[in-house]
């Protein structure tokens, strides 16, 4: 199975597709590649899985990264707040 996905630059971050991408490379082959208004993830040799449940995953994943790091970017620092010390 190959499926082709495209996630719009005004809803999905490209490095939210990237790391969902790297986070899923134990489960299938994922080539992301960027045009101006869209990422484009072609999901190949999926690995001992249902490649739709695969798909599914990873577009869940993209979602989740890219609020995430909405969140994170919008958030105020707070001195202090995540210190290791």
């Amino acid at each position: 199975m190959s499926e082709r996905l495209v996630f719009d630059r005004s809803l999905y971050l490209p490095e939210a597709v990237a790391a969902a991408a790297a986070a899923y490379a134990d489960y299938a082959h994922i080539e992301v590649t960027e045009t101006p208004d869209a990422v484009v993830a072609a999901i190949t040799d999926v690995l001992d899985h249902d490649a739709r449940t695969v798909t599914n995953a990873f577009c869940n994943h993209v979602l989740h990264e890219t609020i995430s790091r909405r969140r994170h970017a919008a958030a105020p620092e707070v001195p202090g707040w995540n210190d290791a010390t």
